[in-house]
């Protein structure tokens, strides 16, 4: 019966020390980047104006941000993109022919 016990104990103890440890506080987690996103994600094809051009003039912008998350480019470099096209786009939406 002392056996036994001291079996159980001495297994419950190595049990024990084969848990992953927790990760640190000062290491982020950090989830993989996604690279699958498709062109309807990032409103290529949608009706951004009334105008067929100027629509077709936002997705061409639209369309290298979304090549470049989908291509693993650093964050910042694909945020840099995303803030320019974002501008020009602001001015398309504005311009007079396209809110006609």
């Amino acid at each position: 019966m002392r056996i036994s016990i001291a079996v159980m104990m001495f297994l419950a103890v190595v049990a024990g020390g084969c848990r992953k440890a927790p990760p640190s506080p000062d290491e982020p987690s950090r989830t993989p980047q996604r690279t699958d996103f498709t062109p309807e994600e990032f409103g290529i094809g949608k009706a951004h104006t009334k105008d067929t051009g100027c629509n077709r003039e936002i997705d061409v912008l639209l369309e290298p941000v979304r090549l470049c998350y989908n291509n693993r480019r650093p964050e910042a470099e694909c945020s840099a993109l995303q803030q320019a096209n974002s501008d020009k786009i602001a001015r398309i939406k504005n311009s007079l022919r396209c809110q006609r």
